[in-house]
């Protein structure tokens, strides 16, 4: 039987700290979705400070190398879901109690609120009107825009699904694979959606921009979430062995076993050494 014990999947889902505070993780949250806010769109936004210094590719790099930062350094508090799309997915297939949905929700918001915030402290007007403060606009149709995002958020999914809710994945792995598929994503949707995968990366910056940003809010909302939790519903139906999933966090599992119908799995016996 494949020995699992001490993998990465665990130390990036908190399986190693049990009994951990509710406010850890929440602040956790908003810490890591602070980060990739500030980072991610302030590299937009420092961009267009610099006529383009950094260009797309390194605007896409800023978004990956952030998210791989804030995964190694809080996936152990609070699995590192830093957008609410993913939260909704790993809920609907059973990997994360529903009631804390809306803590997450919060703390996501108001990290990256605060983040754009700063940058209105930062940078100078002009930058921040030229860049939108880092928003997602679409140059091409709604239509298209809607589709792109769903299947972006869909492949950034499938990899998280793999990385934090299976025990076997081992040694550095998860934030490396999450941060290069941002980064891949970003890469070719990013000139064309705005690559957001990400709903309240989309919304900080879009509150704070206003017009065609906040009144294009529904398709940033509503494309990563679908394309979230059919990457979630699809990766539990490739799953070969229940005995190695786990939630996310993982020591989430003591409420995962009060609340009623979320997923339990049977220990692998190897783990009983």
């Amino acid at each position: 039987m494949y020995h699992h014990k001490g993998s990465f999947s665990h130390l990036i889902t908190g399986a190693l700290t049990p009994g951990r505070q509710p406010w850890q993780r929440y602040l956790a949250e908003l810490i890591g979705t602070f980060a990739i806010v500030f980072a991610g769109c302030g590299a937009i936004i420092s961009n267009a400070h610099s006529s383009g210094a950094l260009g797309t590719p390194g605007v896409c790099f800023a978004f990956g190398f952030v998210v791989t930062a804030m995964i190694y350094t809080l996936g152990p508090v609070s699995a590192a879901h830093f957008n609410p799309a993913v939260t909704i997915a790993f809920t609907l297939v059973k990997r994360f109690p529903a009631r804390q949905m809306p803590p997450y929700f919060a703390a996501q918001i108001i990290g990256a609120c605060l983040a754009s915030g700063l940058h209105q402290v930062i940078y100078p007007a002009a930058d921040l009107r030229a860049a939108q403060y880092g928003a997602t606009l679409p140059t091409v149709s709604l239509t298209s825009a809607f589709i792109l995002e769903i299947v972006l958020t869909f492949l950034l999914m499938l990899v998280v699904m793999a990385m934090a809710t299976d025990k076997r994945v081992p040694g550095p792995v998860p934030g490396l694979a999450i941060g290069l598929t941002v980064i891949f994503d970003a890469l070719f949707g990013g000139p064309i959606s705005g690559a957001s995968m990400n709903p309240v990366r989309s919304l900080a910056p879009a509150l704070f921009a206003g017009g065609p940003a906040l009144h294009l809010m529904w398709l940033y909302t509503l494309a990563p979430i679908i394309g979230a939790c059919l990457a979630a519903v699809c990766y539990e139906a490739l799953r070969d062995s229940r005995d190695f999933a786990q939630g996310a966090p993982a020591d989430l599992e003591g409420a995962m076993q009060l609340e009623p119908g979320l997923s339990r799995h049977k220990q692998p016996a190897a783990e009983s050494g």
